[in-house]
């Protein structure tokens, strides 16, 4: 929401410089600015992507493409000397600010490209037939117009990063009140399984075939996902990955080097048994210390809450900017769901959604997040998958529905299909974008029949 103490600061001082400003000079820099829109676009550019951190940003084709057009036309409004309304020009500048805060762009850089714009329009001030009044009202009035645009842009950039830290957080105590105890099983089963994996392929192949990366697996993927948000700044979490390190790159091409001298591989295999008993305790210890009450759980499914999306997501374009890695979003929806409401009731249609949710978690890893979107929509991000895969397990989602009656009670069942719409991250860094490709992915489901998987850009 625009606040309103902060509109009318910003149209009172909008007003005053507009006043104080002759309209001669500020029709000319309007006309200047216009004229040199697209030159000052690829300065800023060609600047801003000269520095890494910026390149994190701004260095997808797709976004540099964009943002050069909208860089231009932001531009031209903030000086076109026409009428404007002073709260549109205000609320177009606080949502500039929310999409900074969303991608995450440094708050440093804003202010950085900021400076370069004006010192840019000052030069070309300056190589105007303007006079030396006209010069020094044309120069405060570049200078304090981006200053206000900057100021609406920082006030809702703060605004909405602490919004964003809120629900972090929230996500974060609504991650401990799953069933930790659960989990927590699952996740030491998971460590076995990987070691037994480790364990096999060695004494299958003889160490001559590469060995499954503990990242690779049902407890790395955890670990590295989900883990990391559940268990922030825990320090048996560090203590955890050193120890899984060792093992891994240490111990185990020891045991391969051994296999010519049968007698140390006793030891390191006791080695190996320790090392693994040490993570299973301080797992177990992570687990103990973070168990609370279950809460913050969508009543009926028992899926992840809508409002946890952002920190999600988020924080899997920030992973997938730093390693590569790939990640998808499936938007699935029950196909004609509203009849089964009208034909059974509504009780019967809370009953489907909760097997459907059921179907759904049965579907995919540990380290994949599945929300309830919305009615009959489910939202799957799939971690470190590409296109073909994501659209692998959307097809066996698919299908375990249509081959599936699901119950409606009084020993009745019912058949019922999914669409499904998916988006691969695409390096945009605003996931707002990756959600309406999916939605976009999810109509043309509909529309071509229903019961069909739709890939976003295909």
């Amino acid at each position: 929401m625009i606040k309103l103490k902060q509109s009318k600061e910003f149209a009172a001082d909008w007003r005053r410089l507009s006043e104080e400003t002759p309209a001669a000079v500020r029709q000319l820099v309007g006309e200047i600015v216009r004229q040199q829109a697209a030159g000052l676009a690829d300065l800023f550019y060609r600047n801003m992507l000269a520095d890494e951190e910026a390149r994190t940003f701004l260095g997808n084709d797709i976004v540099n493409q964009r943002l050069h057009a909208a860089l231009q036309r932001w531009l031209c409004e903030l000086f076109s000397g026409e009428q404007q309304d002073l709260e549109d020009i205000y609320k177009h500048q606080c949502s500039i600010g929310e999409v900074h805060a969303r991608i995450q762009v440094p708050i440093v850089l804003v202010m950085r490209g900021a400076r370069m714009l004006k010192h840019a329009i000052h030069g070309y001030l300056v190589e105007s037939s303007m006079g030396r009044g006209e010069l020094v009202n044309a120069t405060n009035f570049v200078a304090e117009t981006i200053e206000l645009a900057l100021d609406a842009m920082t006030d809702y950039f703060i605004i909405d990063m602490e919004k964003q830290t809120r629900t972090d957080e929230a996500y974060r105590m609504f991650a401990l009140g799953q069933n930790m105890l659960a989990e927590r099983e699952r996740q030491r089963a998971a460590i076995l399984e990987w070691a037994q994996q480790i364990l096999l392929k060695l004494l299958a192949d003889g160490g001559t075939a590469e060995l499954p990366e503990i990242k690779h697996s049902e407890f790395g993927m955890w670990l590295q996902h989900k883990a990391a948000i559940i268990f922030e700044s825990a320090p048996e979490l560090e203590q955890i990955r050193l120890r899984i390190e060792e093992v891994e790159k240490s111990l185990f091409p020891k045991l391969l080097e051994s296999r010519r001298n049968p007698g140390d591989a006793g030891t390191l295999m006791k080695q190996i048994e320790a090392g693994i008993a040490e993570i299973k305790f301080m797992l177990g210890g992570l687990f103990d210390r973070f168990i609370e009450v279950e809460s913050g759980r969508d009543a009926l499914t028992r899926l992840l809450n809508r409002r946890f999306l952002p920190a999600v997501l988020t924080r899997e374009m920030s992973m997938a900017r730093r390693s590569g890695a790939p990640f998808a979003l499936l938007l699935l929806d029950l196909d004609r769901f509203k009849i089964i409401n009208d034909t059974y009731g509504h009780a019967a249609g809370d009953m489907v959604l909760q097997q459907a949710a059921d179907l759904v978690v049965g579907s995919v890893r540990a380290g994949d997040f599945v929300f309830r979107y919305g009615g009959e929509e489910m939202l799957i991000v799939l971690v470190e998958v590409d296109r073909k895969q994501a659209l692998h397990v959307a097809e066996t989602i698919r299908q375990r529905f249509a081959a599936e009656p699901l119950r409606v009670g009084d020993g009745q069942t019912v058949n019922i299909t999914a669409s499904i719409g998916i988006a691969n991250y695409n390096g945009h860094p605003d996931y707002e974008t990756m959600l309406k490709d999916a939605d976009g992915a999810l109509y043309e489901a509909k529309e071509a029949g229903r019961n069909r998987c739709v890939v976003a850009g295909r």
